[in-house]
């Protein structure tokens, strides 16, 4: 899906957090609640896991962190 591509993307790019905010934070001004996204990088961090990639896992689970307020 486009969320988890354009944040992983970013992720194995510059890891510039406050560029997946503004995503994060555009993805919901169109509507997508902040539990779909949360899902969808779920999903994403399972399939780095997958590919044991814990790093990378790690970085998208700070972004779930911050959508989920901890």
């Amino acid at each position: 899906m486009e969320i988890q591509r354009e944040v992983l993307a970013i992720i194995e790019g510059s890891r510039d957090f406050v560029k997946i905010r503004t995503l994060l934070d555009g993805w919901q001004d169109q509507g997508i609640a902040a539990g779909q996204l949360v899902d969808e990088l779920t999903d994403l961090m399972l399939d780095l896991r997958a590919q044991n990639r814990a790093d990378d896992e790690d970085a998208v689970a700070r972004v779930v962190d911050v959508l989920t307020g901890h």
